[in-house]
């Protein structure tokens, strides 16, 4: 019995040191569990955070790359292509691809322009209580002007861009080299707080070479936007491409050559499509009805063209040119009444440079002036088109004659286009040149 009382205390001794063992570590258990818990979910966001910041940083890379891959596709403006396929080719798949793109939401807009000239016809000339002839004309012009917008060509509104971005760098560069020149002048010899005379000529030397990096850029741009030109039927030399990009009204000829060349392979889907509906009528009537829809589309276009230039570009010109003539005057009459040598050879100096500007203003003037009757004559050739197109909509009954007016109808947009191509010739020196130039900023604004 003494023994079992002994062995009794000794478990009952050993059972209360488990529990407590246990205890402590179960304890020491659940604090090294929440300890790992918390590093464990520590080093999850750390590695959130940085697995974040490598997915941003090789976004950022990626988009980088992309870009400067979409770059110098852009620049060379050639796609990849297998070495079978030749140039010829490669102009025609992006011709197609192109059209491609726009036909469908063209075609929706031509759908709504023929709903219009219909209703047109049929509209009284003045209502007060319903649309009349002018309200739905209105609504016709609104088709057109988006019409417009899906056939202007991106890749040429982007030569013009970069073009436009590059000059605005070579102005920055040269905007640095004047503060730097000035800068220069009141620096010291050697190193101090402030820069040497040698590093201002350091940083000069730079953007010397940053302005001959951007026009390199410049050129190879005008040789990729004459090549495009050409493709589109107006083909001029380098010269003529630099004298075309210096003109305000520059933007307005391109789109009006733009749109004519789209609008022959418009006329060709819709010859295609008036010729597979047979004997239908109707059909046919719908698609020559887009047809006459073009040639209002091209008429207003065109009175766009003619509009601005009356109403803008001639005005402003107009203004610059009194107000050479006004200060040239002025001028005039200071160095009549002038006895100081260096007095007189400065005012002899402006009256030479308002005479340049006066010279180059007037050539401006005509310019515009000769474009517009240009615009004008073509003009006078679409209207009388439409007049056929919209007496042989109203009247024709059988699809086969409406199909022979659609293909000479595609043939005269050859003939337009060449009426409307400006006649650019040289200038006559590079001063009267970047004259045309400075003329054609104070234009623009």
């Amino acid at each position: 019995m003494k023994h079992l009382s002994i062995l009794a205390t000794f478990l009952g001794i050993l059972l209360l040191f488990s529990n407590t063992a246990y205890s402590q570590w179960r304890e020491s258990l659940d604090e090294t569990w929440e300890q790992s818990k918390e590093y464990g979910k520590k080093g999850w966001e750390q590695s959130k955070k940085y697995g974040q910041k490598g997915w941003e940083q090789s976004k950022e890379y990626g988009t980088e790359a992309w870009d400067s891959t979409k770059d110098a596709w852009d620049s060379s403006n050639e796609p990849l292509s297998t070495p079978e396929r030749t140039p010829q080719q490669i102009q025609v798949d992006q011709k197609e691809e192109r059209f491609r793109e726009i036909w469908s939401q063209t075609f929706e807009q031509l759908t709504k322009g023929v709903a219009l000239v219909d209703d047109i016809k049929q509209a009284p000339e003045h209502s007060f209580f319903s649309e009349d002839k002018q309200s739905l004309r209105k609504d016709l012009n609104v088709v057109l002007d988006k019409t417009l917008v899906l056939l202007e060509d991106k890749s040429i509104n982007d030569y013009r861009d970069k073009i436009d971005q590059l000059n605005q760098q070579i102005s920055t560069s040269r905007t640095k080299i004047a503060q730097y020149r000035e800068d220069k002048i009141v620096a010291p010899k050697t190193h101090s707080v402030k820069m040497t005379k040698a590093a201002f000529e350091e940083q000069i030397a730079d953007e010397k070479g940053n302005i001959k990096h951007y026009q390199d850029g410049i050129d190879t741009i005008k040789v990729h936007f004459k090549e495009r030109l050409q493709e589109i039927g107006v083909v001029l030399s380098l010269d003529q491409v630099d004298i075309l990009l210096s003109r305000v009204d520059a933007d307005d000829i391109i789109q009006m050559s733009v749109v004519f060349d789209v609008l022959k392979q418009i006329t060709t889907q819709l010859m295609q499509l008036t010729q597979d509906s047979g004997e239908d009528i109707k059909q046919a009537k719908k698609y020559y009805g887009m047809h006459v829809v073009l040639l209002e589309l091209v008429i207003y276009m065109q009175q766009t063209y003619i509009n601005m230039v009356d109403t803008v570009y001639i005005k402003k010109i107009d203004s610059i040119i009194h107000s050479t003539i006004k200060t040239r005057n002025n001028a005039t009459k200071y160095l009549s009444e002038e006895a100081d040598s260096k007095r007189i050879a400065s005012y002899q100096n402006n009256i030479n440079a308002l005479n340049l500007t006066l010279k180059t203003a007037k050539l401006y003037q005509k310019n515009l002036n000769d474009q517009k009757e240009q615009v004008e004559v073509a003009q006078k050739v679409v209207r009388k088109d439409l007049n056929l197109s919209q007496n042989t909509y109203d009247t024709v009954e059988i699809s086969a004659d409406l199909l022979s007016v659609l293909k000479d109808s595609k043939n005269s947009f050859d003939a337009l286009m060449s009426l409307q191509v400006p006649q650019i010739v040289p200038f006559e020196n590079i001063k009267m040149q970047q004259k045309y130039q400075e003329l054609s900023k104070l234009l623009k604004n």
